[in-house]
């Protein structure tokens, strides 16, 4: 089966971390916004400028605190798999103490 992926300037938007997730809660927000404008005031061009405002607001934040977050996990990661490579380098190895 023809897989179709989601790219843009030849880049797999799928593989990028956090991507989903902040437009996901971007988009929804957004609209949660503009309804909730909407029907509080009931002008429409007001409701569309903070239903845009308020998704571009919250995509640049959450993308902000997801990719920080990302960052962190990724970083502690590395660290657990250098820990676990050296562990592994020294199984079996006896410790001499020649100094």
């Amino acid at each position: 089966m023809d897989e179709r992926k989601f790219t843009f300037f030849g880049t797999n938007l799928e593989k990028i971390p956090c991507f989903k997730k902040t437009f996901t809660v971007s988009i929804y927000s957004g609209l949660a916004a503009g309804l909730g404008c909407f029907i509080v005031t009931s002008r429409i061009k007001r409701s569309a400028d903070v239903a845009v405002f308020s998704f571009a607001g919250v995509t640049l934040a959450y993308w902000i605190y997801c990719r920080y977050n990302w960052s962190k996990e990724y970083q502690q990661a590395q660290k657990m798999n250098l820990a676990l490579h050296s562990v592994m380098l020294n199984e079996g190895v006896k410790k001499t103490n020649d100094v």
